[in-house]
């Protein structure tokens, strides 16, 4: 569903070999831009400091975005938090959360402490590199 752009040029240049042509992020970014008029299947998601690259055919709205951007610094995020940060009706932040879910773009933990958390797996890389 969704990566990270660098995460992407990774496995790319992991997969064509050590005496292929490299491939830039910026090569990566101009063959989605390409694909984009196949269809919605891949598109390109500005995240806060980080792009992430998306690969099913599902729309995603600005409230999408702006969740994953508040997601990007722990890797999950909460209804509650949600609702305070963006001061949202609780309904809307389930909403948006569903449709990540349904989109296999976010996992459920309902056994987390306090309230089920919603874990973007595309953030977890860029989370591990911080450690």
């Amino acid at each position: 569903g969704l990566i990270r752009l660098q995460e992407l040029q990774q496995q790319v240049l992991k997969g064509r070999g050590k005496f292929a042509q490299d491939v830039s992020a910026d090569d990566l970014l101009r063959a989605i831009r390409k694909l984009k008029v196949l269809g919605s299947g891949f598109g390109i998601i500005p995240v806060g400091g980080t792009v992430l690259v998306q690969s099913v055919p599902a729309e995603l709205s600005m409230d999408h975005t702006v969740v994953l951007q508040l997601a990007e610094k722990k890797g999950f995020v909460t209804v509650s938090e949600i609702r305070d940060s963006l001061k949202w009706e609780t309904e809307r932040a389930k909403q948006v959360l569903d449709h990540l879910l349904k989109e296999g773009m976010a996992w459920l933990d309902a056994q987390a402490p306090a309230e089920p958390q919603f874990w973007l797996p595309a953030l977890f890389s860029e989370l591990h590199g911080q450690e």
